[in-house]
């Protein structure tokens, strides 16, 4: 058994159960870098939010899975950055931020604000 508190996004199949997701509740994509600082950073932040939450978070390394990280980008219409961090709701990007605003905090009320409750 993994302890690992991400859901993987590294296929075409992955990123379809996240879409497929999003519609019962927001979901959180997490688009990171294994050669960044700043997505280090990100992917700590990212590890307590989906650890110490409900919150889905799909991870997607960019460095293992490019064409799949260019195609999230053109189907949320979203402009890749790295860190980046993408609330999908509804098969739609409802919120985005990137680097330094990658953080559990700033993700737990754009998720607040999408959720009806």
């Amino acid at each position: 058994m993994s302890n690992d508190p991400f859901h993987p996004l590294a296929t075409p199949s992955d990123w379809t159960e996240a879409r497929a997701h999003s519609e019962d509740e927001p979901v959180l994509v997490f688009k990171h870098s294994s050669a960044c600082p700043i997505s280090t950073s990100a992917h700590e932040e990212m590890q307590a939010l989906a650890t110490g939450s409900a919150i889905p978070v799909y991870k997607l390394v960019v460095q293992q899975s490019r064409d799949l990280s260019n195609e999230i980008a053109d189907v949320l219409g979203v402009h890749h950055e790295t860190p980046q961090a993408i609330v999908l709701d509804q098969h739609e990007s409802v919120f985005d931020t990137s680097h330094f605003d990658v953080t559990a905090e700033t993700l737990r009320e754009a998720i607040h604000a999408t959720s009806p409750e």
